[in-house]
């Protein structure tokens, strides 16, 4: 295989916010990502992008209606209460979709004063990975990338529309709107009530052919090169869907894609390859330190074999990006790092990783300590690396398709977005399930 196999991982099974490493990269990680698929975000299905919306739209509502209530918490509640009735439905049997099962299980208030409260449900909710799409695909408006900035456009509204009209009125003469943004104002708490309500709001209920067809508009839609590459990839993973490829390499490039498009993908995935050959070298140290007695590490000491393998290992990766000669990232924020990490002692290149890191571990004078995110029991896994765009958003095509190392998480993404607008995502996943063994 040419590069790590992603499970179907969702938000709720990734690390926590404490124990990310972004390493000051953030800027070089959106740069790469937006060049392979703009304005995505981690958008996985479609269900995601719907919630986000609908607690826009329901936060204004009551907002209008004299309610003084913001969109995150709002859309937080909604997301919430959608896992919670899915759940419930399914017997709490987990999947992908579908997040807070051990946060919720056994909770019975569904009022929105206690859905609302950030203990009720997962700290990195699915909105997280709306915000840029959202905006990208012109669902609504605002002046930045503030979710409680964010107004309903009319796009946005007619999303909403397409995904609710099989289900209103979903409680005597009201609609999915019109019930949550009452539920929202606290007029009642009668939510586990409607069938309806619960169908339209699951996470496991595919969207209505209406619906697949109103959002697969949106993401071709679009002029300039952002337009046309969303475009292009989006065509890219249908021809995968349709022919089955079993590997992918960097010497065929497909049809769909111009030059541009996949020489930035390849440096995209050289780059997120030696980003995460660091999260080799930090684990390795930390497992180290957690095995000592006085739980340091001395820049003055021998580096441990395991640490250095991991260390000669980085080196190869960063060499590899600089050798592409291609770095559009501001300020040519990758390459530097690259260049730091061949160019370091290795005393000097620990120095400087455990300054990026500074959560895990930290460094004082010459000792790494213990940060206050360290376990210790870390095994390697390249999901502790993801940086702030790519928190919490992966899920993963594992079976069928082995993608290049390092490509970006966004065509992983887009694959499993296509399958569902094409009324397939259930049952790949159901298939992913059966082969793996593994229900989340």
């Amino acid at each position: 295989m040419t590069g790590p196999i992603w499970g179907l991982l969702g938000p709720a099974t990734l690390f926590s916010e404490r124990r990310t490493r972004t390493l000051g990269l953030g800027a070089a990680v959106r740069t790469f990502n937006d060049l392979a698929v703009p304005g995505l975000g981690g958008v996985w299905f479609g269900k995601q992008l719907f919630l986000a919306i609908l607690g826009v739209a329901v936060a204004e509502q009551a907002r209008n209606e004299g309610r003084r209530i913001q969109n995150i918490e709002t859309a937080n509640a909604i997301e919430a209460l959608a896992c919670w009735l899915a759940l419930n439905s399914n017997g709490w049997k987990p999947d992908s979709r579908l997040h807070g099962a051990t946060k919720m299980r056994g909770k019975t208030d569904l009022s929105f004063a206690a859905v609302r409260k950030s203990g009720f449900y997962v700290t990195q909710p699915m909105r997280m990975a709306t915000v840029q799409p959202l905006l990208a695909l012109g669902l609504v408006e605002a002046s930045s990338e503030r979710f409680n900035a964010f107004r309903c456009a009319s796009p946005g509204r007619e999303f909403v529309d397409a995904v609710c009209s099989d289900f209103n009125p979903c409680y005597y003469s009201k609609s999915i709107l019109e019930y949550l943004a009452g539920w929202a104002k606290d007029e009642h708490n009668n939510v586990k009530s409607s069938n309806k309500l619960q169908e339209a709001l699951s996470p496991l209920v595919p969207l209505s052919r209406r619906a697949r067809e109103f959002l697969r508009e949106r993401l071709v839609q679009g002029a300039g090169d952002e337009g046309q590459r969303r475009r292009a990839a989006l065509a890219w993973v249908d021809a995968l869907r349709r022919t089955s490829q079993p590997s992918i390499t960097w010497e065929d490039k497909p049809a769909n894609l111009e030059d541009a498009h996949w020489h930035d993908l390849h440096a995209g995935a050289l780059f997120f390859t030696a980003r995460d050959a660091v999260i080799g070298v930090l684990d390795r140290l930390e497992a180290h330190i957690a095995n000592q007695n006085e739980q340091r590490f001395s820049l003055d000491d021998p580096v441990p074999g395991p640490i250095a393998g991991e260390m000669e290992s980085l080196r190869k990766q960063a060499q590899a990006f600089l050798d592409k000669g291609h770095d559009p990232a501001p300020g040519e924020l990758a390459r530097t790092f690259c260049r730091e990490c061949v160019d370091s002692s290795d005393a000097h290149l620990i120095a400087n990783l455990v300054r990026r890191d500074d959560r895990v571990l930290r460094l004082r004078g010459r000792a790494v300590l213990p940060g206050a995110a360290f376990r210790g029991d870390q095994a390697q896994r390249p999901d502790a690396a993801r940086a702030g765009d790519e928190e919490g958003a992966e899920a993963g095509d594992p079976h069928t398709i082995v993608w290049p190392a390092g490509i970006s998480y966004r065509l992983h993404n887009l694959f499993l977005l296509n399958l569902d607008l094409h009324g397939k995502l259930d049952e790949w996943l159901r298939h992913s399930v059966a082969n793996t063994g593994d229900s989340q």
